[in-house]
């Protein structure tokens, strides 16, 4: 089979077994979610629910019996998990981290004697190496015998006991390095050594997952059941590795709390829980997809622990607000709310270590800022000038003249002109309005803004006439919530890719007829009348589109001092919501536009 074929199967199979797990989700798991974060029958009757699908070895490799999921497509499914049950995302996601080190582990036979039954749950593995994370003194360790390793020590957290038959226990060795091996998941006793459990702990959340501590007493592990040797550091540079996993579970969580505020508008029908999800809905946007980036992007670790504390904070303010919204009803243990607030609370410190635990006060404790420009990236909107950029027919043409030079002045001085209208640039009432404001009278805080991208490339592919269209903005707003009041409109057509062919970018026809994407009258109609936006902006030369010789968008979106503007650039790199846009105007005195320096913050 070629690549191509396996990659359209992939395409085909990934999204199947999500819908499947999905289905069992919301339909089996949901009802019965109070019931399974406190009872460890029900608990167990899920995880079954699961196994039954064979969805619990979904990284492990086919050829041991495996999905072989990529980290997005499991994290997709991790969400998906933890969206319906916290209790349930929680306790398998210890049986798929068990799988995924018999993956990477160099014990071949124990690959084919348990990953084969692991899919299905027929074999149910646990994982207790945490402690590791913690700096001084190991409280486990291990020492090399003839045949195997005598353990000593407590391994402070295990979940699933009663659940797993098996865990995978991490001891220190002298060296720092630590090995991992195959314990028995129950009070054993051996000729000279034993392993004891605690009763399970009494947790605030997810008590049902069965959390227990253990005691190895000279336990001795044998040689064919050490999974493997890491190398000293190995879970500091997992953690590394790994930082922004753990954010699918609590996205999982926030799509939680957004179904409780949805549920609480639909009962109560206050417009304000629905504009809350709305801003909520269009952050947790924001934050998956600036996760996503830097992960094709490789991007700074520290970049990195603001990204995870941002899906930390986000999670509990979505937690908090599905209280606030649920009211007093909220404080009953099986309310949906109740769970999800302390689901929240576990997310905050699942993988935690020094450094997540750092950034996530430091998030937790910022200072407000109406500009936070929160993942530290900053895009530019505008094009450079110079004097080959396409101009509008009849406009100024772009001109530099160096008025001081290093030579003779000691400094370098250039005098330049162009059109109030030239390059990227806002257009002001007075344009089309003899009585309309100049540029000069915006205030300045109608410059800095929030803002959404719509994306109409694919039809603007088919069709470069192509506008906007009141169908465009609903299916939009089905996905992403609705366009919020007082928000830019930037429209993504593609047509920046044409800015250096100044032929291709006005595209006339052979009787000189602009032919070029803009917005429809009537979707503009609505993003004004019935979003209240503060105004538009596309890649193009002009928001009302070729065809149009009478600037109607314009005079519509101009009639109350709005912003227009046009000749965007990078538009591809931004987010659909999340962003906020900061305009730079020349404040030319009674100015029909200006030139304008336009950046986005992420």
């Amino acid at each position: 089979m070629d690549s191509f074929a396996k990659v359209s199967l992939h395409n085909i199979f990934v999204p199947s077994l999500l819908d499947k797990a999905k289905s069992y989700l919301s339909e089996t798991v949901a009802p019965k979610a109070a019931e399974i974060d406190k009872t460890p029958d029900a608990l167990f009757e899920a995880l079954q629910g699961l196994g039954n699908l064979d969805l619990l070895a979904l990284r492990v490799p086919e050829k041991w019996g495996g999905k072989g999921f990529g980290e997005v497509d499991y994290g997709n499914f991790q969400e998906l998990v933890a969206r319906y049950s916290g209790a349930l995302a929680f306790l398998q996601t210890q049986h798929q981290s068990a799988a995924g080190m018999l993956v990477a582990g160099d014990n071949s036979t124990l690959q084919q004697e348990y990953l084969p039954l692991m899919g299905s749950g027929k074999v149910l593995l646990g994982i207790g190496f945490s402690h590791l994370r913690r700096g001084g003194e190991p409280i486990i360790t291990a020492e090399s015998k003839p045949g195997g390793y005598l353990i000593n020590g407590v391994v402070p957290w295990i979940t699933g006991f009663g659940f797993f038959q098996e865990f995978i226990v991490a001891a220190a060795l002298p060296d720092g390095s630590a090995v991992f091996g195959i314990a028995p998941f129950q009070n054993t006793q051996q000729a000279g050594g034993e392993i004891t459990f605690n009763p399970p702990a009494e947790l605030a959340a997810m008590n049902s997952t069965n959390t227990v501590s253990a005691i190895l007493n000279s336990w001795f592990l044998p040689e064919e059941l050490v999974v493997s040797i890491k190398p000293p550091g190995w879970i500091q540079q997992s953690d590394r590795k790994n930082l922004l996993r753990a954010t699918f579970l609590a996205f999982g969580c926030a799509e939680a709390g957004l179904d409780v505020i949805k549920s609480a508008f639909e009962k109560k029908s206050l417009f304000f829980i629905n504009d809350a999800f709305n801003s909520l809905q269009a952050e947790l946007t924001s934050c998956r997809s600036a996760i996503a980036s830097s992960r094709q992007q490789e991007v700074e670790f520290t970049q990195k622990l603001e990204l995870r504390a941002w899906a930390i904070d986000l999670t509990t303010r979505i937690a908090h607000a599905a209280v606030t919204v649920s009211s007093g009803a909220a404080n009953y243990t099986h309310h949906a709310a109740q769970r999800v607030y302390r689901e929240a609370l576990v997310f905050t410190v699942t993988g935690q270590s020094s450094a997540i635990m750092e950034a996530t006060l430091k998030r937790l404790t910022r200072n407000f800022a109406p500009q936070d420009n929160t993942s530290g990236e900053v895009i530019y909107l505008s094009h450079i000038i110079d004097e080959n950029i396409p101009q509008w027919e009849n406009d100024p043409s772009v001109e530099f003249e160096t008025v001081a030079d290093w030579e003779k002045e000691g400094y370098y001085l250039r005098r330049f002109s162009m059109g109030e209208h030239s390059a990227t640039h806002i257009n002001a009432p007075i344009s089309f309005d003899r009585n309309g404001a100049g540029i000069d009278e915006y205030p300045a805080n109608s410059l800095v803004l929030p803002a959404v991208v719509l994306d109409i490339c694919a039809s603007v592919a088919v069709n470069p006439d192509y506008v906007l269209s009141i169908a465009d903005i609903e299916v939009w707003e089905d996905r992403y919530g609705k366009i919020p009041d007082k928000c830019l409109v930037l429209l993504k057509t593609g047509w920046q890719e044409k800015w250096n062919d100044k032929k291709a970018f006005f595209n006339k026809d052979v009787e000189g007829n602009m032919h070029f994407p803009g917005f429809g009258v009537d979707a503009a109609e609505l993003l004004i009348q019935k979003r209240n936006i503060a105004g538009i902006g596309i890649d193009t030369h002009g928001v009302d589109g070729g065809k149009d010789v009478n600037f109607t968008i314009n005079r519509l979106v101009l009639d109350r001092s709005r912003i227009v503007l046009e000749n965007l650039t990078n538009l591809e790199q931004l987010p659909p919501t999340g962003i906020k846009v900061v305009i730079g105007i020349l404040r030319l005195r009674g100015g029909s536009g200006s030139p304008v320096s336009v950046v986005a913050l992420l």
